[in-house]
């Protein structure tokens, strides 16, 4: 990889890393970009650029420092404690189709593999592998499915054309073509046939000593496939210099490590197509809404939430626009988390509870609570979904809107179950993150389990990160935890939000 120049930003206190990468997207002699960041400053500019070069096609690629957790960002609801401050770089990062690597090694070899697979070229990512080393092959596959991401094994219909053609070997996880792969003929042929099967998206070629020893050999066949439209990179084991260096003369994307090789993939196929832009901005001085005003929000936003009514503490009703059972909470602004001062009471069965439970509220409120003042209750019928999830949206002040589904509940900083995307996102992408958080799984219908309303539940993250385009609303934080995920067909429904209005 050659360099068309090298700027070093220290602390962007003028010229920021996205002014910088914006000023030179017009130069023909740049093809791509490798930034070495230490956090995120100064988000809209990097936004505006990596946008604009994703559009033009120009591959960004970036190594971020502060994957450690103790840079979390702690706000006023679960969101802001669980999107802790590299969780929404991650985010930001992939969503803008900017390829982060894990390794810093990989931030200098990722760059041809980049650009042979565009950010807008849409695949199913899965990989197929050819080799003359089995013991290389293996820890490739091992690396890749560390990092998710599937090794497919040769189909029945593409194992017959390559016995038609006389291939030996093995074919199982990986096409091991042992010794004989070091033949040009053969290795040719297997690539021919490989780079044609529709089961693979992407051929790695794993060659072994032959590479070192008799590099002119080893490397020609994968030189001559480089011309196929899908991708075809090749990882050496043990380190050949020589053939490495003709791989990248031919621009070939080439590895000298399963690591590196592993992390490039996965990276590659981790960035995402930039969505719409988000109009919302920072919201000064915000505060947290009383719950009854933040389900006439969600009521604006089409998010679903089980019916309430409000109550004079000091008058508890006789009666009730839904059956009992019902639960009980205090109902104030100033008081955003409720069950830390005793302000919910559940299983209420009858009026006579129901006083019973407004008393026991305000007792509550004066222990734990002294000086804060609320004079409402707010009651709810009782609803059981088959899981909970946390909703919530934010506006971060470097990456600007996000929208994060996570397992919900009281324990849902402890399980930091999550997926995070910038705000807004379709009713597809929502269903990518409810792929990506694994408590969901257990209502995905697998081994003959109820299905949740997982479609219903994509179209509220949807719904709820529309925050993003409604400025209006000045909101800076919305949270919905938790959101009840109901059988499939009766939908999701909100028994919690918090929201922070300007």
């Amino acid at each position: 990889m050659g360099f068309a120049g090298l700027v070093s930003v220290g602390s962007e206190v003028d010229l920021s890393v996205g002014e910088i990468c914006m000023a030179t997207l017009d130069d023909p002699n740049i093809e791509g970009y490798v930034l070495f960041l230490e956090s995120l400053h100064h988000g809209d500019k990097l936004k505006a650029f990596a946008r604009e070069a994703a559009r033009r096609g120009k591959p960004v690629v970036a190594y971020k420092l502060g994957r450690s957790s103790a840079a979390a960002e702690m706000s006023a609801t679960h969101t802001g404690a669980l999107a802790g401050e590299d969780d929404i770089a991650d985010a930001l990062l992939k969503d803008l189709g900017v390829v982060r690597v894990e390794m810093l090694e990989t931030l200098f070899e990722v760059m041809p593999l980049a650009k042979k697979l565009p950010v807008a070229r849409r695949i199913r990512k899965r990989v197929g592998v050819v080799t003359t080393t089995g013991g290389g092959a293996a820890m490739v596959v091992d690396q890749l499915g560390i990092r998710d991401v599937t090794v497919e094994p040769v189909s029945p219909e593409t194992l017959a054309k390559l016995q038609a053609a006389s291939i030996p070997g093995t074919a199982g996880r990986v096409l091991d073509l042992t010794l004989a792969g070091t033949k040009y003929d053969v290795m040719k042929k297997a690539l021919d046939i490989l780079l044609e099967a529709p089961e693979f998206d992407l051929v790695v070629a794993v060659v072994g000593s032959s590479a070192r020893f008799n590099p002119d050999l080893a490397v020609k066949p994968i030189i001559d496939s480089a011309d196929h439209d899908k991708p075809l990179l090749a990882m050496l084991v043990p380190d050949a210099p020589d053939a490495l260096a003709q791989l990248t003369e031919a621009q070939i994307p080439c590895f000298r490590t399963p690591e590196v090789c592993a992390d490039a993939i996965a990276a590659v196929f981790a960035r995402r197509e930039p969505g719409r832009v988000a109009t919302a901005g920072q919201v000064p001085d915000a505060r947290s809404l009383k719950e009854s005003d933040a389900y006439a929000l969600l009521d604006e936003l089409k998010v679903p939430h089980a019916p309430a009514a409000t109550f004079a503490m000091d008058a508890p009703p006789a009666d009730l626009p839904f059956d009992y059972p019902v639960v009980a909470k205090v109902c104030s602004a100033q008081i955003p988390h409720k069950t830390e001062v005793g302000g919910v009471l559940l299983g209420i069965q009858n009026a006579q509870q129901l006083s019973d439970a407004f008393t026991t509220l305000s007792h509550n409120l004066a222990e734990r609570a002294p000086g804060i003042a609320c004079d409402e209750v707010l009651v709810q019928p009782m609803r059981k979904g088959l899981t909970e999830v946390l909703v919530g949206y934010r506006v971060d002040v470097d990456a600007g809107p996000i929208i994060m589904l996570a397992a919900g509940g009281i324990w849902a900083e402890i399980m930091k179950d999550r997926s995070i995307r910038l705000a807004p996102v379709t009713v597809e992408v929502a269903q990518e993150m409810i792929g990506e958080v694994r408590m969901l799984q257990t209502v995905a219908g697998l081994r003959g389990t109820k299905k949740g309303d997982l479609r219903a539940l994509a179209q509220t993250i949807a719904n709820l990160s529309n925050l993003a385009v409604r400025p209006e609303l000045k909101v800076s934080e919305a949270e919905v935890n938790p959101l009840m995920v109901m059988p499939e067909g009766e939908g999701v429904l909100a028994v919690d939000a918090l929201i922070l209005q300007a």
